[in-house]
C-alpha cells in the first residue's frame, strides 16, 4: 500500500508540474505570481502567454504558444527545446536576449521584432518558419538583429499584413557602404522607392546611391569600375541579386528597410576575373564584390575553406571589406571573423583573364556570433602577433605580422594575404622568401623562428610632412626584440622602446629601404645591416 500510494504521489507531482502553464498576470517569467497555479515553467512544460511578460534571466521551455492578448520580451536567453510553437501576439527580442528553437516549427501570425545585436535561432535543419504577420529585424551603425534559419521559411495569407523587413543601418554618401539585401525577391525599383533616405544627385536623370562594381578594364576608367543606377534605367534593373555586393548610400547614414523573402538554403554567386597577369592587380580587375545573403551573421573561416582551393587567387584567399575609408583584410589568419546580415565585401578571383567561379554560401556558415560589421572575436593562444602601424597627415595605416607554427617564409595561402590594391596601401610587407612583387597586408612565419627574421617593409610616404613608424599591438615574448632598419640611415630603432620618426626630403615608396628585425639579441647601429640586397629607388630618381 505505501509503494502504491507513493507512486500516485510521484504521478501527482509529475502531472502538477508538467503540462501546460499559461500566465496568470503581468509580470517577469521567474515569479510565482505570474503563473497559474503559482509555478515557474521548466524545461519540460509548454508555456502560454496571455499577459504582458518579460524573460530576464536564462529560462527554457518545452513549447511556447504567445496569445493574440500576450506580449513576450525576450530580455535573457530563451530556449525552447522540442515543441511547435507560435506568437499571436508580439515577441519582442530586446538588448540582452537571444531565443533559440532547438526543434519544432513556428508559426507567427502577430509581431516579431529582433533588435539589433540580438538574435533569433532556429538551431534544426528540420524547421519550418511559417509567417502570416510581420517580422522585423533591425540594426544600428554597429550592430546587427540575426534570424538564423537553416531549415524552411514559407509565407501565407500574402497583402501588406505579411512582411519579413530588414531594417539594414547604411552609411552616408561620404563614407558609403557595401551591402547586399538580406532577403530575396525585392526588386531594385520597389527598393529605392520605398526607402526616400537613399542619396540622391542631379535630376536629368536622377542618380540614386545605389550602384555596381564592374571589374573590367574598361570600367576601371570610369569612376574605377563603380557604376550607380539612375532614373532613366531603373525599371530595368531587376531585383538585388542575393550573394552579389552594391555599393550604397543614404541621406546622413540611416536605416533602409529590405523586404521580401528569408534565405535558408544554399545561395551560389558567379564571379569573373579580368586580371590580366599583374602581380598586384592595381587596377582591381582580379576582384568582384560580393555579399552575405542571409539575415545572420556568417563565418570567414567557414567562406574561406569552402573556396579556397579553387575559387579564391592564391594572393587573395581573404575578405576585404570598406570600412569607410579603409579596405580591411580578413583572412584565415584572423579567426572569429562574422560578417554582418547583408555585409558586402570583396574578394579575389582565381584564373586566368575572362575565369568564371561559382561562389557557394551555405546555411552551414551561419553563426549567431556577431555585433558589427566584420565582428572579430578572440585571437587563439598559440601564435605571437606583431602589426606595425604607419601614422602620417592623422591617418593610422597598419600591416599585420603573425608567427604561427608550420607556417614557411614564402606564400601560405590563407595565411598570407595580399593588400587589395583598389586603393594605395602606406604600409604593407614582402614575403620573406619566393618574393614576386606583391604586397602583403598579412605575412605568417614560423613561430619557432620568431627571434630570427628579416621581414622586408614597403612605405609610401609623402616629402615634407613627418611620418611615425610604431607597434600598433604586439604579443610576442618580451624577450623579443622588434627593430626598424633603416638600410639608407645605416640605423636600427628599437620599436619596443621608442618610435621611429622621419620626415622625407622626398616620396617614399615601395621597399629596400625598410625591414623588420625580430632578435633575442640587442642590435646597434653598429651590427651588420641584413643580408638581403637592398635595392630601393627615391621617387624623384630616375635610378635606383
Amino acid at each position: 500500500m505505501k509503494k502504491l500510494l507513493l507512486i500516485n504521489l510521484f504521478l501527482i507531482t509529475s502531472l502538477a508540474y508538467a503540462g501546460t502553464i499559461t500566465t496568470a498576470q503581468n509580470g517577469d517569467w521567474d515569479l510565482t505570481a505570474t503563473w497559474v497555479g503559482g509555478v515557474v515553467p521548466s524545461s519540460s512544460d509548454d508555456v502560454v502567454i496571455a499577459h504582458d511578460n518579460d524573460v530576464d534571466d536564462v529560462r527554457t521551455c518545452k513549447s511556447l504558444t504567445i496569445n493574440a492578448s500576450g506580449q513576450l520580451d525576450v530580455q535573457s536567453a530563451l530556449t525552447i527545446t522540442t515543441g511547435n510553437s507560435s506568437n499571436a501576439g508580439a515577441l519582442n527580442i530586446k538588448a540582452g536576449g537571444a531565443l533559440t528553437i532547438s526543434s519544432g516549427n513556428f508559426t507567427n501570425s502577430g509581431q516579431i521584432t529582433v533588435y539589433a545585436g540580438q538574435d533569433l535561432i532556429f538551431s534544426s535543419g528540420s524547421t519550418t518558419l511559417t509567417n502570416t504577420g510581420v517580422i522585423e529585424l533591425k540594426s544600428s551603425s554597429s550592430s546587427f538583429a540575426s534570424l538564423l534559419l537553416s531549415g524552411t521559411y514559407s509565407e501565407t495569407g500574402g497583402g501588406a499584413l505579411t512582411k519579413l523587413k530588414y531594417s539594414r543601418y547604411i552609411a552616408s554618401e561620404t563614407y558609403w557602404d557595401l551591402i547586399g539585401s538580406p532577403v530575396t525577391g525585392l526588386s531594385i525599383e520597389n527598393f529605392i522607392g520605398d526607402n526616400t533616405d537613399i542619396a540622391t544627385n542631379g535630376s536629368s536623370p536622377t542618380t540614386y546611391g545605389v550602384g555596381v562594381y564592374t571589374n573590367t578594364s574598361e570600367a576601371a576608367g570610369t569612376n574605377g569600375g563603380w557604376v550607380n543606377y539612375n532614373s532613366s534605367n531603373l525599371d530595368s534593373a531587376g531585383n538585388l541579386e542575393p550573394g552579389k555586393g552594391y555599393q550604397m548610400a543614404t541621406t546622413g547614414g540611416s536605416e533602409v528597410v529590405f523586404e521580401g523573402l528569408l534565405a535558408t538554403g544554399n545561395v551560389t554567386e558567379v564571379v569573373t576575373t579580368n586580371e590580366e597577369g599583374t602581380a598586384d592587380a592595381s587596377d582591381g580587375t582580379r576582384f568582384a564584390l560580393i555579399s552575405n545573403p542571409y539575415a545572420s551573421y556568417i563565418s570567414v573561416p567557414d567562406f574561406l575553406n569552402a573556396h579556397k582551393d579553387t575559387q579564391l587567387h592564391a594572393n587573395n584567399i581573404a575578405v576585404y571589406g570598406w570600412d569607410g575609408t579603409n579596405y580591411d583584410t580578413y583572412s584565415l589568419v584572423s579567426p572569429g571573423n562574422n560578417i554582418a546580415p547583408g555585409q558586402g565585401f570583396l574578394i579575389g578571383v582565381a584564373g586566368s583573364d575572362g575565369t568564371s567561379q561559382t561562389i557557394t554560401f551555405t546555411t552551414a556558415m551561419q553563426t549567431a556570433v556577431g555585433s558589427g560589421d566584420y565582428s572579430e572575436q578572440n585571437p587563439v593562444n598559440d601564435r605571437a602577433e606583431l602589426f606595425i602601424n604607419l601614422n602620417q597627415n592623422n591617418s593610422n595605416k597598419q600591416t599585420k605580422l603573425f608567427f604561427i607554427e608550420g607556417m614557411t617564409d614564402g606564400l601560405d595561402p590563407g595565411y598570407d594575404a595580399a593588400t587589395m590594391d583598389i586603393e594605395n596601401y602606406s604600409i604593407y610587407s614582402r614575403l620573406v622568401a619566393n618574393d614576386e612583387g606583391v604586397k602583403m597586408d598579412h605575412q605568417s612565419v614560423a613561430y619557432s623562428e620568431i627571434n630570427d627574421k628579416v621581414i622586408p617593409l614597403g612605405i609610401n610616404a609623402e616629402a615634407g610632412e613627418e611620418a611615425t613608424i610604431s607597434i600598433s599591438h604586439n604579443t610576442t615574448n618580451p624577450s623579443t626584440y622588434v627593430y626598424l632598419e633603416d638600410a639608407l640611415e645605416g640605423t636600427f630603432t628599437n620599436l619596443n622602446e621608442t618610435d621611429f620618426v622621419i620626415t622625407p626630403d622626398s616620396d617614399l615608396q615601395g621597399v629596400g629601404r625598410f625591414f623588420i628585425h625580430t632578435s633575442s639579441t640587442t642590435m646597434s647601429n653598429e651590427d651588420v645591416s641584413t643580408n638581403l640586397l637592398n635595392v630601393f629607388k627615391l621617387s624623384n630618381n630616375n635610378f635606383i
